[in-house]
């Protein structure tokens, strides 16, 4: 029974991919926002997570990570790690 309910209760729960710890883009905008910088970008930034693709503003608690040269932005925590098990899949081609 318990099962059930907790089965029941998952099923009824909203899903989210990820949640944003920055502030995200209003659809459609800031399209041309970069997916990775020379440095690390300041406060205020509008930068394209590497991993997820979202549009969002950098905040004091966004976490980046460096990898070629290049520093790169993540929309939420969870990115991160996803983009240090494989940077070649996400980073630029730069």
């Amino acid at each position: 029974m318990r099962a059930l309910l907790l089965a029941a209760a998952l099923a009824a729960a909203p899903v989210f991919a990820h949640e944003h710890a920055s502030q995200p883009a209003k659809k459609g905008e800031h399209q041309d926002a970069p997916k990775s910088f020379e440095k690390q970008p300041s406060v205020g930034t509008w930068a394209r997570c590497a991993v997820s693709g979202d549009v969002f503003r950098v905040a004091p608690d966004t976490e980046f990570a460096s990898w070629r040269g290049r520093v790169y932005a993540f929309c939420c925590p969870d990115c991160k790690p996803d983009f240090l098990k494989n940077p070649e899949k996400y980073a630029d081609a730069k």
